[in-house]
């Protein structure tokens, strides 16, 4: 059998050796590095930005949690009203400041995974805090902020800002101009609140509207039972009214409103059917009885 008379590694050859220098005055090299920055800044806005949805988040659900130990047998509604709204105003003017700021001048579509999850939770929070404050008696109408209440509550003005206008380029092709500069030189800006966000915000109020209905019929407030039920019902009936069929998580959180509408129908029929004793049968409503219950028949 023949032996290679090379011998060794093709790649130990000394001749394939070359040490090549980048031309850094050539054209093509010079946009791949403009290429290159402009990527890195983008990646270390995104993360900003992610860091700032985490933290949102997390205030968020604290906040839930908060407007959850409201309890009519303390009459303590007043007083977490009062802190979730501190907390909430926060939020605005702080985190969300800074998130507004980082999108300045930049299409806030391209930044919309790092910041939608922080901002529904936001919703979520905001308009169940807005409900429970307009929850005063059965007969009050409950309202909630819409997405252009909320846009309007996201104005800032920055001092340090030189320019008299700012325009960003959408996704849609138009231009969004932000006001001008007013005479002492400081220049608006504001948070964009997107309309698919604030409907996905919502979407998952329902979840902490059926967790109160059956937190009421806990502590024996049948009444509100009831009308929470109706409210998600209405809150159904609006949703699936939408034609989106092509909006996938908008039609998976509306098949887990579907659920918490069942469970608050469920909690209002142990209502109806046990009446007092509904109360007792609040946290098991959905599981069956034990076999020493009585339940009245055999």
């Amino acid at each position: 059998m023949p032996k290679n008379s090379g011998g060794g590694n093709r790649n130990n050859n000394p001749q394939r050796k070359r040490n090549y220098q980048l031309d850094e005055q050539n054209p093509v090299v010079q946009a791949f590095r403009s290429y290159a920055s402009e990527l890195d800044s983008k990646h270390d806005r995104h993360e900003r930005i992610l860091k700032l949805s985490r933290d949102i988040t997390i205030e968020s659900k604290r906040i839930i949690f908060l407007l959850h130990s409201i309890d009519p047998r303390k009459q303590n509604k007043e007083k977490v009203l009062e802190e979730a709204k501190e907390r909430l105003t926060k939020l605005i003017n702080v985190n969300f400041r800074a998130v507004a700021n980082e999108l300045r001048g930049q299409d806030v579509y391209q930044f919309r995974a790092a910041y939608s999850p922080g901002l529904q939770e936001f919703i979520e929070a905001y308009t169940y805090m807005e409900y429970l404050h307009s929850e005063d008696g059965s007969e009050t109408v409950k309202t909630i902020s819409d997405w252009e209440a909320l846009q309007t509550i996201m104005q800032y003005e920055d001092p340090s800002t030189k320019d008299d206008q700012r325009v960003e380029q959408t996704v849609e092709g138009t231009v969004n101009e932000q006001p001008a500069a007013k005479a002492d030189g400081t220049q608006k800006f504001h948070f964009f609140v997107d309309p698919n966000e604030y409907i996905l915000g919502v979407s998952d109020l329902t979840g902490e509207l059926m967790r109160r209905c059956i937190n009421s019929l806990g502590s024996g407030d049948t009444d509100t039972c009831m009308v929470t039920c109706r409210v998600l019902q209405q809150f159904y009936t609006g949703y699936i009214s939408l034609n989106c069929q092509r909006a996938r998580e908008l039609w998976r959180k509306i098949a887990v409103m579907k659920q918490s509408l069942l469970k608050a129908e469920n909690v209002c029929y142990n209502v109806k059917v046990r009446g007092g004793e509904a109360a007792k049968w609040g946290s098991v409503f959905d599981q069956k009885p034990a076999e020493d219950v009585d339940e009245g028949f055999y």
